[in-house]
């Protein structure tokens, strides 16, 4: 007993002694003077990806960070919140990373965020691990980690603080990939949690889930009314950061075109403009309200509107055809189901008849 009690004191004074203990670095990297000085992609790319293998380049498939994490996104369904996350599909992963795969940007001496992009979708977003960096006298340190899904194009990714929480805040653009290139720009947050990066949707006070933390700072959207009409709705909107909390200023212009008319100029329909207002509450987003864009849409959908699809910024690839070699086989092998199934049709269709009917035979 007394023996037990011994071993009882000291995991308790190592318990207690836990609270003292630095928080030991996620992942980290050797490096010396040099390349902690002039770092090359390769370098960030081999600190985040688990599995990376800086001779041949290769996009590790799954994608898994370096802290043993699979690199995975979810953003909520429309049955789930009031407005849903951006729609789009995954593109096929490149098979190789480049320079173009890496964000970069440097908060104070020593100190980076640095995001990979392992893969990408229709929307113009990308995803991949996303981490602070400091460096130290022996190489990289990862201080924080987590998966990052956000706009790949014009990237700018920076640290705001609200009620002593830092957020992770990246904006970046969308920009049409066809004609004349305009781009919509979009910020995604997340809060840093401990030493993860949370993907967290904003919920009401009721804990019911009122949208991703995506916000589009630039948006478009068209609808086709019951009378033939086309009512555009275009959004501008800002981000702002304070200690007590996070407001965002959204407003929203409507206009009307007859497609009957295509040289009449769309007509002013109406203003809005609105500010909600998002508290870092424990594990969640707090909002006051849904978002002014959510809930002019709704009116239209109540009216029976219909949108018109957004045109995606990168088209989904098209399926390779089989190759010339492998077509006659690929024939052969279709016409052969085909034509038993042609021989076994009339014994099918027998096998339907009524059991009183006579059978009759195309045969000699």
């Amino acid at each position: 007993m007394k023996r037990t009690l011994q071993a009882s004191a000291v995991a308790l004074s190592l318990l207690a002694g836990c609270a003292t203990v630095p928080k030991p670095s996620m992942c980290f990297a050797e490096a010396g003077p040099n390349a902690r000085s002039f770092p090359t992609p390769d370098t960030w790319f081999a600190l985040l990806l688990h599995g990376y293998d800086k001779d041949t380049g290769a996009n590790p498939r799954p994608s898994v960070d370096c802290g043993g994490a699979p690199v995975w996104w979810q953003d909520p369904a429309a049955d789930e919140c009031v407005e849903a996350g951006p729609d789009s599909q995954a593109l096929p992963p490149a098979e190789k990373l480049s320079e173009e795969d890496l964000v970069l940007e440097t908060l104070q001496a020593g100190q980076r965020l640095v995001w990979v992009q392992t893969r990408r979708f229709t929307n113009g977003e990308a995803l991949g691990p996303v981490a602070l960096v400091e460096s130290t006298e022996q190489g990289f340190r990862v201080e924080a980690l987590g998966s990052l899904r956000a706009m790949a194009k014009h990237t700018k990714l920076r640290l705001e603080k609200v009620k002593g929480t830092p957020i992770l805040v990246a904006e970046g653009d969308a920009c049409t990939s066809s004609g004349e290139e305009v781009c919509r720009r979009h910020a995604r947050i997340m809060p840093l949690r401990t030493n993860r990066f949370f993907s967290e949707s904003v919920s009401n006070a009721s804990r019911a889930c009122l949208g991703a933390a995506w916000f589009p700072l630039s948006r478009e959207m068209t609808f086709e009314l019951p009378n033939g009409l086309r009512r555009k709705f275009e959004l501008t909107s800002t981000l702002t950061f304070a200690e007590e909390g996070i407001s965002v200023q959204e407003q929203v212009q409507v206009s009307d075109s007859d497609p009957a008319q295509p040289d009449v100029a769309p007509r002013l329909y109406r203003r809005a403009q609105d500010t909600r207002t998002l508290e870092l509450a424990k594990n969640a987003l707090v909002g006051n309200k849904a978002s002014l864009w959510s809930r002019m849409v709704e009116q239209q959908v109540r009216i029976g509107a219909r949108a018109v699809p957004e045109a995606p910024i990168w088209a989904m690839p098209a399926k390779k055809a089989p190759t010339d070699a492998a077509a006659p086989e690929a024939a052969s092998k279709a016409q052969a189901p085909a034509a038993a199934g042609a021989a076994s049709s009339p014994a099918k269709a027998a096998a339907k008849k009524p059991a009183g009917s006579a059978a009759t035979s195309s045969g000699p």
